[in-house]
């Protein structure tokens, strides 16, 4: 895998919208996402906002399984290779920003001509549901020991001239492995949904 820090200028970064089109330059032999669910494997890339203050460039974290190539309209900063290799039983500090949902039935999908599912997903606002979201995506492959929720301002954004809203917030703590492929496979195709708006990288490190 390969890590790369980048950053993309105000006038891309005001709309998280933006955010994922905009990074999609720096791999233009990538083909588009072709999973169809989480159990396929990853083919893109995945990002995280580390940095998005108003009037300045956007600072990201993005991981792929090609090296980047410099392109226009955003800014190559670093870049290097990785090769996660955890051991059953190790403990490893880690961060995810991530949009913790759950699906539920639309009750207005008769109203919406067009819609192709009478479903719909709504944002967990309650912390012991986050908590047992968290748990859920990291069941078999690691065990939760500590973690601190930090909940993040709403993301705003524009999608076909239609405005849109999501909930995010950040989980950090301590996990242990206890499946170490099956944990390096989260690390690679991410966790959660609305990955196209910088969620769902996990990023962990050794502790000590």
């Amino acid at each position: 895998m390969i890590l790369s820090r980048a950053e993309i200028p105000w006038t891309a970064a005001r709309d998280p919208y933006q955010h994922h089109r905009v990074l999609w330059r720096l791999f233009p032999d990538e083909p588009r996402e072709p999973r169809q669910g989480e159990a396929q494997p990853r083919q893109g890339f995945l990002f995280r906002v580390e940095d998005n203050r108003p009037g300045r460039p956007a600072r990201m974290l993005v991981q792929s399984r090609r090296h980047p190539i410099p392109a226009a309209g955003v800014t190559l900063i670093a870049t290097r290779e990785i090769q996660p290799q955890p051991c059953a039983g190790q403990r490893l500090a880690f961060l995810l920003t991530a949009n913790p949902v759950k699906t539920i039935k639309d009750a207005q999908a008769e109203q919406k001509p067009g819609k192709a599912r009478d479903t719909c997903r709504v944002p967990l606002i309650k912390e012991v549901e986050q908590h047992a979201w968290l748990a859920r995506k990291l069941e078999k492959a690691a065990a939760i020991e500590a973690v601190t929720l930090l909940p993040h301002q709403p993301l705003f954004f524009r999608r076909g001239g239609s405005p849109g809203k999501l909930s995010t917030l950040s989980f950090e703590g301590v996990l242990c492995v206890q499946d170490p492929k099956l944990l390096v496979t989260l690390l690679e195709n991410g966790i959660g949904p609305a990955k196209a708006f910088g969620c769902g990288l996990l990023l962990v490190r050794r502790l000590g």
